[in-house]
């Protein structure tokens, strides 16, 4: 028989005598002396009459491969359990398994994609909702009354970029405890250590600007746009009422201020939460504020520029109110003392009246938003569902009423420095474009 003859078992015991046994003992342990190297392989006779044959017509019609073969027992044994643990998970599981993953992440990719999608829609709506409703507005308030919303925008503005590195003095000091202490000139110093130079007190510079342009348009235009039609109001319900009380000029004033700042704190929020995430945050604006206020959107969707409206509510009507009608009331006390006085109201008086007119009035708005400033801080600051009474709740817990009122000498600063500014610049501009000063 073939595989009996004599090259053949020749062959065979010569390559596991002088090749494969030597060699595989080696690699098993390649410290042993010679000596011990066939000690170590394990090899059965029977085992001699079953390798295949060297024959290569043999191997090629067998698709056999000359491959080293393993006689250690205990690499057999290793191998034995891989195959088992092998068999153990069919191939149909494994792809099944890769498959499921696969599917996973396609759906978490369209999902993002999705929610990015919906974030840009509502984006857009919204400004174009606040865009569509301004210009309504304007439309509706009669012909001229465009020089109020013009007036009012520019110098809210203009004041309130103005004075922005206070305000982020004023709010680190409400968020950051390591400087809730300092003095404003330390407190200046450290956060331009810390954020990286002198940029850092420009910290939401670009949403300060464009948030308080839309909200002074809407403000002042609805403040004045408002009064004559306040007044018939209240002058048709003293006479059906009999009451006449109602009938004042000063309540006209409380209750135009009240819908101008409630219409201006809707137009401010978004603005104004990007503006205090941004200082709060200055990582977030690495990209610039407009991707930092997309990075909100991702995270948070629209809502999260809203969360804080009550807050808003809470902060720019007693503001707005208090802004608006003490400036109203001073500028026609002074005016009117003056002409009682028989003193000639000159070019003089026009810019002497407005500004300590301005001056006394940041003072009283101060007073009076401070509280709604605070709340409105720490809402922004924070990421989460908690609400406007949450916050006050924890504020009043820790540090009482006076928790209110921190930051409130760097906000003297802050709110006088913006309210001067633009009730001058507003009565400034009011003349230039022919209306009369305020209280004549």
């Amino acid at each position: 028989m073939k595989y009996l003859s004599y090259p053949n078992i020749a062959a065979r015991v010569w390559v596991i005598l002088f090749v494969a046994t030597p060699i595989k003992a080696f690699q098993t342990n390649p410290t042993s002396p010679p000596s011990k190297l066939l000690s170590q392989t394990r090899i059965l006779p029977t085992q001699l009459w079953h390798l295949p044959s060297i024959d290569e017509k043999y191997c090629a019609s067998r698709k056999l491969y000359m491959q080293p073969v393993s006689f250690n027992l205990d690499n057999n044994e290793k191998n034995e359990d891989e195959k088992k643990e092998m068999s153990n998970h069919s191939p149909s599981e494994s792809l099944e398994e890769v498959d499921i993953s696969a599917h996973e992440k396609e759906m978490k990719k369209l999902a993002k994609a999705e929610k990015r999608l919906k974030n840009k829609i509502k984006v857009t709506v919204a400004g174009a909702s606040l865009l569509a409703a301004s210009l309504g507005l304007i439309a509706v308030s009669g012909p001229g009354a465009w020089r109020y919303y013009l007036a009012g925008g520019i110098c809210a503005a203009f004041s309130h970029t103005v004075a922005t590195p206070v305000d982020v003095i004023k709010t680190r000091k409400q968020l950051d405890e390591s400087i809730k202490d300092l003095s404003m000139v330390k407190a200046a110093i450290k956060i331009m250590k810390d954020d990286g130079g002198p940029n850092a007190l420009l910290a939401g510079l670009g949403p300060t600007t464009v948030g308080y342009l839309i909200e002074g348009a809407v403000k002042f235009g609805i403040y004045e746009v408002s009064k004559p039609i306040v007044a018939l109001m209240l002058s048709w319900a003293a006479t059906m009422s009999n009451l006449s009380f109602i009938k004042s000029k000063l309540l006209g004033f409380v209750i135009c201020g009240g819908m101008a700042g409630t219409a201006a704190s809707i137009m401010l929020c978004p603005m104004e939460a990007l503006r205090i995430r941004l200082v709060a945050e200055p990582e977030l604006g690495s990209n610039g504020w407009v991707g930092g206020g997309l990075t909100m959107v991702k995270k948070e969707g629209i809502e999260g520029f809203f969360k804080s409206l009550p807050a808003q509510l809470y902060k720019q009507i007693p503001y707005t109110v208090t802004k608006n009608v003490s400036f109203d009331i001073f500028t026609t006390m002074s005016y009117s003392t003056l002409a009682a006085l028989g003193t000639d109201i000159c070019h003089k008086w026009k810019v002497i009246i407005p500004l300590i007119s301005a001056m006394l009035a940041s003072i009283l708005s101060c007073i009076s938003s401070q509280p709604g400033d605070m709340l409105l801080s720490v809402m922004n600051a924070e990421k989460g569902s908690k609400t406007t009474s949450d916050f006050a709740n924890e504020i009043m817990k820790e540090n009482g009423i006076p928790g209110f009122f921190v930051g409130i000498r760097e906000r003297f600063l802050h709110v006088g420095m913006i309210v001067t500014i633009q009730l001058f610049i507003y009565d400034f501009i009011k003349r230039l474009v022919g209306i009369a000063p305020t209280g004549l």
